[in-house]
Order: structure tokens, then sequence, then C-alpha cells
């Protein structure tokens, strides 16, 4: 895992991860990952969702990475990303960007996130 642009890669799947075999983390009444870490997106991620332009924030030239291009959370007067609806669910699934669907449910990241609110 790197962190030399700010952005920490989740990997797909890690068997040395520390992940939960006991418990399974349902995702569908969470949305603790959309709320708890810095969310960016790339241009590629643009193309196939064009409302992370309008949404988003562009991240400035010289901040720029390829991984790095919007800034969909934190947004200001946001508290989660513009996407998670109120139900928890992701009002762009389908068309996420690429950080959100290798993030994985259970991983460390999703455990830090769960207790940072609270979320069993």
């Amino acid at each position: 895992m790197g962190v030399n642009d700010g952005v920490v890669e989740v990997p797909a799947s890690d068997p040395t991860s520390t992940m939960s075999q006991e418990k399974e983390y349902d995702c569908m009444d969470c949305g603790a990952c959309c709320r708890c870490f810095p969310i960016f997106a790339t241009e590629d991620d643009v193309v196939l969702e064009p409302q992370i332009k309008e949404k988003g924030i562009r991240v400035e030239n010289f901040l720029r990475t390829d991984r790095v291009a919007y800034r969909m959370h934190p947004l200001p007067f946001l508290d989660a990303c513009a996407f998670l609806k109120e139900d928890k669910l992701c009002r762009i699934y389908e068309t996420r960007p690429e950080v959100c669907r290798k993030f994985e449910p259970g991983s460390d990241q999703c455990i830090e996130a769960r207790q940072r609110l609270g979320i069993g």
C-alpha cells in the first residue's frame, strides 16, 4: 500500500488481511466508508460517471495525479460523499469511482470507519 500521493491503495483481495472471518459486513445500511475517509476520483472515473465533475471539487493542478483529479469527500457543508443517499446507498453505485469499487466490506479500513461512527 502506498501513501505517496495522499491516497491509500486498498488491495482487491489480500489473504494476509486481518479481515474478520467470523462476521459478514453489510454495506446496505452503513455508508461509513463514504463518511470517514477522503474520496478522490480520477479523470477515468469522470468519463464513466460525468456527475462526479458536477458534484465533486476539481483538485488544483499542482496537486493532481493520475489517481487524484476530483475530491468527492470531504466537501463543504456535507458530512458524507455527495452521492451517498439518506438511506446510505450510493446514487452512482454502478459507475462509482475505482477507489470505491476497490474498498472491501470487512477490511481493516471498513472496520475502522465503522468504529469511528459507532456502527457494529
